[in-house]
């Protein structure tokens, strides 16, 4: 009876991992752009709150080398990797911290943009197992669960939606342990056009850095 359920659970999710084919196809794609400029709404429910927190931003992304996030209208906060190192800046505050790719604070954003050896899809099926897959009107949708201990205690679940057609991620959610949801949701992205390099740059000068 249990080497029934082993295998019957090897077949569910090996059935999983080939109708994830159009994910894979889309995210090989997506990091083959050149460059990708978009904007986005980021909506974040938490548990203690009875209204969800809208907040819009911009992204700018090169993939695979560098990339700017600014969340805020204005903006309050910006996210920058310069291929090195990333810069974690507080717009209001006028504060600034330098962190490596592989601090655990922005290996979700890393994630969302595809950056990262973690960011391929066959390096996500070593983190994450996908729980469930759809396909509806040029979209595709997938779920994942953490595999690590060490991840299932911060994040209880992933979701990607990829436009097929335009192969880019349209919208990306987690759900934390402690009931947090955030989902950020992408608008159509100018492709391939170009990004200036003062883009991923900032004047230090005008920050407070963390030491």
């Amino acid at each position: 009876m249990f080497r029934f359920v082993l295998l019957s659970l090897f077949l569910t999710l090996r059935l999983f991992a080939d109708e994830a084919a159009p994910l894979k196809a889309a995210l090989k794609k997506q990091a083959a752009h050149k460059s990708v400029v978009a904007t986005f709404r980021q909506t974040k429910k938490v548990p203690a709150l009875t209204d969800e927190i809208k907040t819009m931003g911009k992204l700018w992304l090169v993939p695979g080398k560098s990339f700017r996030w600014e969340i805020g209208t204005p903006t309050r906060q910006i996210i920058i990797f310069n291929g090195g190192e990333v810069l974690m800046i507080d717009e209001l505050k006028k504060t600034g911290e330098r962190l490596s790719p592989n601090d655990r604070s922005v290996k979700p954003l890393f994630l969302t943009l595809g950056m990262g050896k973690e960011a391929s899809f066959d390096e996500m099926l070593k983190v994450f197992t996908i729980t469930s897959t759809n396909e509806a009107k040029g979209r595709y949708n997938a779920t994942f669960s953490p595999k690590p201990r060490s991840i299932k205690k911060v994040i209880k679940s992933l979701l990607m939606q990829v436009n097929l057609e335009a192969s880019f991620v349209e919208r990306i959610g987690w759900i934390q342990r402690d009931g947090t949801e955030i989902m950020t949701e992408f608008f159509t992205p100018k492709l391939n056009i170009p990004i200036p390099a003062s883009t991923f740059a900032v004047d230090e000068f005008a920050y407070r850095w963390k030491k």
